[in-house]
């Protein structure tokens, strides 16, 4: 069958996209619960009454929704529904292929990680599995390898990847296969004769994150579903969502909107809604819950405190502290696990693009909650400290880059693995114990240029909520203090700006903090606020 236009229509990529009510589910399994009986042996934490309904419409409907607002546990519910439909096709005999999804590797990865958890627990506690499984990555040949040596590492060249495809075509193992819709629709190519993009591999489609995967870029993974494969879309419209090279104003109910809400919104489809926070404490919840989760979203954690034991202030900076970064008292109680939530704000300046004061303050703490976590024997090495205890955030690269830089030559930490400094798109799906934020512009005119990109409130929810233990902001009375004469960017500014004002007022005082500005030791007159909840 053809559309308007002549080409001809393939399903069920179609069906998905215009009409994925009317699908038809021709594999129910009669054994779900049972199935998620036996996943759930292999979880660190069984499955919640919303997570389970999650994994049962995996299988009882051919697409299904789920909304995962931050830390809870959406990631590892995709991981759980895979092995789910892996259990089942060991039971039944014929193996499977399992596509994973999402804008970016690091979506990807999260997801074949988890995966590949749980397959290892499940091998470990029995001893062997039924039958073989392959968790591999594909790549382009520039991209860099998965840093877990559990995931095969595939880039796309011949002849590696026509090995893969024809193993997904054959199917004679379980497959779970990673990849973003280019390199995929590229090895869909490389294996078709006319040079079509249509490769009937995937009996199951993960897309996680998907509330950053445009419409366009999903249609092109579903060409590569199976005739009766089934479909899971993971993701937050309350999160970022897909960055296009021009002003997206409105995208609601239109094939320019992410996926996620384009099936929520166009086809009327409810997801399954996770409502419990496995990430973070009460004080850093409390805002999005607050703002954007009025359903659920309690901290399952809400006394969970950075794991770490501030020394005494004396007056006098540690040993070896360097001579290039400035030191106060001040950052040990910046530092402070007593606190969760910290905001400083300074006076407005010039900065735009790059800010010295911050990226000083960012080094600076870097350093030292460096140095406290490696005063015990069993502290964590430099790949552990910048994948799980720290993660540094900030919108623009200069400051990315000025931030990198004093890390590296001023505090002396080493560049391989290089410091986790980059922007909110890139943090998104993953979370440290603390995070912290350099908002950079403390230029009233500058603010204004880009008041709807430095105000998003999607924007300030995905940098606060990647904290499971402690947040610290830096950011101008300039971004504060900034009225938008825009209605709609200003309702959304209320977000960023209430927090420091309305939301952080357990404390609230002024400190002066001391930084190198042209070579020569000058200081900053800031306000310090914070939130401690009483529980």
């Amino acid at each position: 069958m053809a559309n308007r236009l002549g080409y001809p229509r393939v399903e069920p990529a179609h069906g998905f996209l215009y009409e994925p009510n009317s699908l038809q589910v021709s594999r129910i399994s009669d054994q779900v619960d049972d199935l998620l009986a036996q996943a759930s042996e292999y979880l660190k934490n069984p499955f919640n009454p919303r997570q389970e309904e999650a994994f049962r419409a995996s299988f009882t409907e051919r697409f299904s929704l789920l909304w995962g607002p931050p830390g809870t546990g959406k990631t590892t519910v995709l991981a759980g529904v895979i092995l789910g439909w892996i259990e089942q096709s060991w039971r039944a005999g014929f193996p499977i292929t399992v596509g994973v999804g999402a804008s970016n590797y690091n979506a990807i990865d999260n997801v074949l990680r988890e995966v590949a958890d749980l397959l290892q627990r499940r091998q470990e506690r029995l001893g062997y599995l039924p039958g073989n499984v392959r968790v591999i990555r594909l790549r382009s040949q520039s991209a860099k390898p998965p840093l877990d040596k559990r995931v095969e590492d595939v880039a796309r060249k011949v002849p590696v990847a026509i090995a893969l495809a024809d193993a997904m075509r054959q199917q004679a193992d379980c497959a779970v296969v990673g990849g973003t819709w280019q390199q995929l629709g590229r090895l869909a190519e490389m294996v078709s004769a006319d040079g079509t993009p249509v490769a009937r591999w995937f009996d199951l489609l993960v897309l996680d994150e998907a509330s950053q995967v445009p419409v366009a870029h999903a249609a092109a993974y579903f060409l590569l579903l199976r005739e009766d494969g089934h479909l899971v879309l993971a993701g937050d419209h309350k999160q970022l969502g897909p960055i296009y090279g021009f002003e997206m104003r409105d995208s609601v109910r239109g094939l320019f909107d992410c996926i996620f809400s384009y099936m929520r919104e166009t086809h009327g489809k409810n997801p399954v809604a996770l409502d419990r926070n496995y990430r973070t404490n009460t004080e850093i919840s409390g805002w999005p819950k607050e703002r954007f989760y009025s359903e659920g979203y309690e901290a399952f954690f809400p006394e969970r405190r950075l794991a770490i034991t501030v020394p005494p202030a004396t007056g006098r900076p540690p040993a070896n502290w360097p001579a290039s970064l400035p030191w106060t008292d001040d950052f040990l109680r910046l530092l402070d696990p007593e606190l969760p939530v910290v905001v400083v704000s300074y006076g407005t300046r010039t900065s735009t693009l790059s800010n010295p004061f911050e990226a000083q303050m960012v080094a600076s703490l870097a350093l030292l909650y460096r140095r406290i976590l490696g005063s015990n024997e069993q502290g964590p090495g430099d790949q552990e400290f910048w994948s799980e205890n720290l993660g540094i955030v900030t919108p623009h690269r200069a400051q990315m880059s000025t931030i990198r830089n004093l890390l590296v030559d001023a505090a002396g930490m080493p560049m391989d693995p290089p410091p986790f400094v980059d922007t909110v798109d890139r943090f998104q799906g993953q979370e440290r114990d603390l995070m912290i934020a350099s908002y950079v512009v403390a230029d009233r005119d500058f603010v204004a240029a880009e008041e709807a990109f430095i105000l998003n409130p999607r924007r300030f929810n995905v940098t606060l909520t990647r904290a499971r233990s402690k947040f610290i902001m830096f950011v101008s009375d300039a971004v504060l203090q900034h009225l938008p004469a825009d209605a709609d960017v200003a309702r959304d500014a209320a977000h960023l700006q209430l927090f420091a004002e309305n939301y952080c007022t357990t404390i609230n005082e002024e400190i002066t903090l001391p930084f190198f500005e042209r070579g020569t030791l000058s200081s900053m007159r800031c306000r310090l606020r914070g939130r401690r909840d009483v529980l």
